[in-house]
């Protein structure tokens, strides 16, 4: 009888955990004290989550819910960043585009599933058993530190790693907030997979031969991140042909640069030209230890800027002296607290020279442009058409021309 009882009790108490069981969530955190929004995960953080991670960040959908962000130890706040940056830009609208223009939806649909990406160390680190995945109630999606790069960093700079972050991001993205918002958008991507997977050119495994990968790899050929080969791939040195020239992700895409998806997939570079902006929308602020001179001109002396011009805006930190160099776009380009030389290029710009000597320079002739100095701020108006049109400078202490320079 003694027995029978002690096998009734012990069965009363596994029924009564597993009734009582309940999802480990992530508290409300707030990173408003933080100057990037990143923050160390707070005391009262399960510790199913701080055994793992240790640092946090998050962006807010319009329904006020949050988006996650949990990092490891090997994550710089530069490439945290980069991730966060890259969400932001996903889910930016785009007016007067047949999908993106209002991403509302999609934005609150993530959030209600509490959709979270884990910045892992590496995917040994990932798949080491220490995060139990099945004990949380979050939509999770990875991206490794050593498959991410940071603009300015010497490994951007360099094209050496193969910068997954774009691609994993907008898994979660698709997951969480395109198909459950977007029904008819996705069911477009499913029917072009199909069609560019039917025509021998996208050759993945099985494992990775579906729309969601399909289409986040045709948004890293759309910026361009293939044109030229990486050098490594998570840490591991690529071998020589490795990576056929000329293709994408291990030869598996016959498109490798935006030019040759509009060639390639018609409809892929549709669907994805429908959703995203022809450039990228957020600001990446370069690392403090950044010397020498960022461009977003395409110039084929420097390799990276295949992906570095896409972008509009950049801002310098720290205190090096560093320099910019704008493309045709209206670019916006903020200096540091170093001697900081700043080059909007075509198009209507603002340039924020900040602390230290600062100077802006221009293609043409000083008689070429109209010079207004206003309270706080200077007007340069190019003459010419087609130049440096109009730039608004803000704590310039030097314009620099083809013929001389002024001091203002």
């Amino acid at each position: 009888m003694a027995h029978r009882f002690f096998v009734f009790l012990i069965s009363a108490m596994v029924l009564a955990a597993v009734v009582t069981a309940q999802p480990v969530t992530l508290p409300e955190i707030d990173i408003s004290g933080s100057p990037d929004g990143i923050v160390p995960l707070p005391e009262n953080t399960p510790s199913l989550f701080t055994d793992v991670f240790v640092n946090y960040t998050k962006i807010t959908a319009p329904n006020g819910k949050p988006i996650h962000f949990l990092a490891q130890d090997a994550w710089s706040h530069d490439k945290i960043l980069k991730a966060r940056n890259i969400l932001e830009h996903i889910l930016t609208d785009y007016p007067g585009s047949q999908y993106g223009h209002s991403k509302e939806a999609v934005a609150n649909a993530m959030a209600d599933r509490k959709a979270t990406m884990v910045l892992f160390n590496s995917s040994q680190a990932a798949r080491s058993g220490r995060f139990d995945r099945d004990a949380v109630d979050l939509f999770l999606q990875s991206l490794w530190e050593n498959e991410t790069t940071a603009e300015g960093s010497e490994d951007y700079l360099n094209h050496i790693t193969r910068d997954a972050a774009y691609e994993e991001v907008l898994h979660l993205v698709q997951g969480a907030g395109i198909i459950p918002a977007l029904p008819e958008f996705q069911q477009e991507v499913t029917i072009a997979h199909a069609a560019y997977r039917d025509a021998g050119k996208y050759t993945p495994p099985p494992s990775h031969n579906n729309p969601i990968e399909y289409y986040a790899q045709q948004l890293d050929v759309y910026l361009d991140l293939w044109v030229i080969q990486p050098k490594k791939w998570e840490g591991r040195d690529l071998k020589p042909g490795e990576m056929p020239e000329g293709t994408a992700h291990w030869g598996q895409n016959v498109a490798n640069s935006r030019a040759r998806l509009l060639e390639a997939d018609p409809e892929g570079y549709r669907l994805v030209s429908e959703f995203f902006h022809p450039y990228l929308t957020y600001t990446p602020v370069l690392p403090a230890d950044f010397e020498g001179t960022f461009s977003i001109e395409y110039n084929p002396r420097l390799i990276y800027t295949y992906k570095s011009q896409h972008l509009r805006n950049v801002s310098l930190s720290g205190s090096k002296d560093a320099g910019l160099i704008g493309n045709s776009s209206a670019n916006v380009l903020t200096g540091n607290d170093g001697n900081n030389t700043l080059q909007g290029g075509k198009g209507d710009d603002q340039l924020f020279g900040g602390k230290g000597k600062d100077t802006a320079v221009f293609s043409g002739n000083s008689s070429d442009y109209l010079i207004e100095e206003k309270d706080g701020y200077t007007l340069v108006m190019d003459y010419r058409v087609n130049s440096d049109g109009m730039d608004y400078l803000v704590g310039f202490e030097i314009l620099k021309f083809r013929d001389q320079e002024l001091e203002l």
